[in-house]
């Protein structure tokens, strides 16, 4: 009973690809080994077996030191052993214990600590107490054929009255996105299937078990699909993706490359998956293996190379996308990584990459050289252009600021002659009123002189004057009377 093998021991590993980058060759067998040895199934470990023999001696001793030494199955079982011994006349059941009392007629009377019994006549056997713990579940197997389930937290006492074997066993974690296919045989003999959905944790009822998948996958040497590479339990419902090197395919000008894609898929039916395909993996190879040899057989080497956009668009993967469909799979792209060609044509490319490699670097060169002249001509027209209308502004700053300046003197010499003929204006008039002030007091001293009876022309002249031309008389009667001029004496 205690070297019996576990029977619900699950591959915990969901089946997803993630070949984001390629693994190092030297940890490539050390991870199929250890993803071999959570799988449940023994195909899996013949797998294991036959890549570890395949590899050399010194690699698998190297290997050897990276795996841990496995532990010892632990069956659930209580290690819990009593303090006391049993006595000469009498056996001593400790608190939390049970034990079997045998009577010398063959029958058993079973004992729940903590009691005190005599052992006269009476052999006693402990009872075995395993235990489960959340996420584990006892598988209880009766003397009659029934098998019981039992999920954690839960205990029993092995009672081999009626219990044949009691071991514990771990549930199996299902994360979110992650899904695993249960079959179950019913009483009347039907099987049924059913799936389940993360987050949980799996209990397998008895008469049920998991559906194995074995799909293509990568071995861990490279990009290259074999069959029953990837087996696994769990079903990844997140989105996935998977290189695949489609190789040795002829253009229409029988030129033999190899073309490399990465294929974004997801899972988004599972019943339509299970009832369509038993490998997923090989139908997506097949079918965009299948669309790059019609693509490249409508196109020769050098149109192959001007059109390689198109490997990256859905369109041209009619086939692959048709297919994932009917497997209740969606394809998001496809991404072209290039392609790579045998030594001898790789060397006739590498040639004409160089060739014209060089030819455009020469082509480059010249045009920047004649690019370096014409930027050149520019600037200096730019420049030439720049100074003279720099020397046209200056021109008309300098017109601006003489006629400015003439402006101001012309206004300047405005306001002075204004002011000069005002001034005189104003110096006249003065003048003007000082001589009639002047005229009006000589005229009121004379007027005052005359109407003293003065002989104004006589006081005027004082016989001063050369000739006297006086008029005489008033109104219609006046005359003019005219002295003979005055000689001075010789």
């Amino acid at each position: 009973m205690d070297n019996e093998p576990k029977r619900y021991v699950y591959n915990k590993q969901a089946g997803a690809l993630q070949e984001a980058a390629a693994p190092p060759p030297n940890l490539a067998a050390p991870r199929m080994r250890m993803s071999s040895a959570a799988q449940s199934v023994l195909p899996s470990q013949s797998l294991a077996d036959d890549a570890s023999a395949a590899e050399p001696l010194h690699q698998r001793l190297t290997d050897a030191r990276l795996v841990r030494p496995a532990r010892p199955a632990d069956d659930g079982r209580d290690h819990t052993r009593p303090t006391r011994r049993p006595g000469m006349f009498s056996y001593t059941i400790e608190d939390g214990e049970h034990v079997l009392m045998i009577h010398k007629d063959g029958t058993m009377e079973e004992l729940v600590g903590p009691k005190r019994v005599s052992t006269f006549g009476r052999t006693f056997r402990r009872m075995d107490h395993y235990v489960a713990h959340p996420g584990e579940f006892l598988v209880v197997r009766y003397r009659d054929g029934r098998q019981e389930h039992l999920v954690g937290p839960a205990h029993v006492w092995l009672d081999p009255r009626k219990h044949l074997s009691v071991t514990r066993e771990e549930g199996l974690q299902l994360a979110a996105k992650e899904a695993v296919v249960i079959y179950a045989r019913t009483d009347s003999g039907e099987v049924t299937r059913r799936v389940l959905q993360g987050p949980a944790v799996f209990v397998a009822q008895p008469g049920e078990w998991l559906h194995t998948f074995s799909w293509h996958g990568s071995t861990g040497a490279g990009y290259r699909k074999v069959p029953n590479a990837l087996v696994f339990q769990k079903l990844w419902l997140m989105p996935d993706q998977m290189y695949h090197d489609v190789e040795d395919v002829r253009t229409a000008d029988d030129a033999v490359i190899t073309v490399r894609l990465m294929i974004f898929f997801e899972l988004v039916d599972i019943e339509l998956m299970l009832a369509t395909t038993h490998d997923p993996i090989g139908d997506f190879v097949n079918a965009a293996t299948s669309d790059v040899v019609d693509f490249l057989g409508r196109n020769d080497l050098a149109s192959f190379k001007l059109h390689t956009d198109q490997l990256g668009d859905l369109a041209t993967y009619r086939q692959l996308t048709a297919r994932a469909a009917q497997c209740g799979y969606r394809i998001g792209k496809v991404v072209y990584r290039g392609f790579d060609a045998p030594p001898s044509l790789q060397q006739m490319l590498d040639q004409a990459i160089e060739s014209r490699t060089r030819l455009q670097l020469e082509r480059a060169t010249q045009q920047q050289a004649q690019e370096l002249e014409d930027f050149k001509l520019e600037r200096q027209l730019v420049r030439g252009e720049r100074q003279r209308a720099d020397g046209a502004a200056e021109q008309a700053h300098a017109l601006a600021l003489q006629k400015s300046r003439r402006a101001a003197e012309l206004e300047a010499d405005g306001a002075r002659s204004d002011f000069q003929r005002a001034q005189r204006r104003l110096d006249q008039e003065r003048a003007l009123a000082d001589e009639r002030a002047r005229h009006d007091e000589e005229n009121r001293h004379l007027a005052n002189l005359h109407k003293l009876g003065v002989d104004l022309t006589a006081l005027l002249t004082q016989h001063r004057a050369d000739q006297v031309i006086e008029l005489r008389g008033d109104g219609d009667g006046a005359h003019v009377h005219l002295d003979a001029p005055r000689r001075e004496p010789r």
